[in-house]
């Protein structure tokens, strides 16, 4: 289920002087910090009995070598919590395209990726709150990401991640009053932006999303929105190749303060 809610103030409403009219929509995982360890944790134990009377330092050095290998292969095709599952399966080792990715995703049943993704949910939420300096240290922003933050003016976060844990990352990092608005477990970017620029009456030609998921972008510029194509987050060759054939643009993390001049 889709969740949004404000999280800072939202002074940068159209017509008020001496403020910007645009909008900077920014996916999370990939964009604004990485998260791979606790990602491959989380994944882990969605489908194992998650032991609490081991830490979590302890638990994340029992993962085994396979299975985060595997899991960082899955990660590039991802876009939701649901796809993580794949890590799971052993026919995942040989995954070589998006197509092929889809079709082993698509032949789980859907009561065990219901499953697999509220256990893996309940695992975030107990190191979020019984082991926060662990599980906060697993997230790491990227390099000029809260500079853009400070300066952007109005924000919106568009992400699959879910609102409380990515409230609890920009709070860690002092960045959650830069933010106006996050939309959790996000599976439809495109119609959050539009309902984040109907209700402030920006036009959706006055925004700017960045997502590292070449799926998201598409789907986002399909309505008019400016979207960017994230290069320092989870991609595959086959993705660029993709990119470059739909004249998609890409933006490279030291081009990110200049997001500021779209809005």
């Amino acid at each position: 289920m889709e969740r949004h809610t404000a999280v800072g103030t939202d002074p940068y409403r159209p017509g008020r002087a001496g403020t910007r009219t645009g909008l900077l929509a920014l996916d999370f995982d990939g964009v604004i910090c990485d998260a791979l360890d606790e990602c491959a944790l989380v994944t882990w134990l969605g489908e194992r009995p998650h032991n609490r009377t081991v830490a979590g330092p302890g638990q994340l050095e029992q993962l085994p070598g396979v299975f985060t290998e595997r899991f960082h292969t899955v990660r590039d095709y991802s876009q939701l919590l649901d796809h993580f599952l794949v890590a799971h399966l052993p026919e995942a080792d040989g995954i070589t395209s998006q197509a092929e990715f889809d079709q082993l995703f698509g032949s789980l049943p859907g009561e065990r990726v219901e499953w697999f993704t509220a256990a893996a949910s309940e695992a975030r939420e107990w190191f979020r709150a019984a082991e926060p300096d662990f599980w906060l240290g697993l997230h790491t922003l990227y390099p000029g990401v809260p500079e853009l933050l400070r300066q952007a003016g109005a924000v919106v976060i568009v992400t699959a991640k879910d609102e409380p844990s990515v409230r609890s990352i920009l709070r860690r990092n002092g960045l959650e009053q830069t933010v106006a608005e996050v939309f959790g477990e996000c599976r439809h970017k495109a119609a959050a932006i539009q309902e984040a620029c109907a209700r402030r009456g920006v036009p959706l030609d006055a925004v700017t999303f960045v997502d590292d998921n070449l799926s998201n972008v598409r789907k986002v510029a399909a309505v008019g929105v400016r979207a960017r194509w994230a290069q320092w987050g989870y991609q595959t060759p086959e993705h660029r190749s993709e990119a470059a054939r739909y004249g998609v643009e890409g933006l490279e993390l030291d081009e990110i303060g200049a997001l500021v001049n779209d809005l």
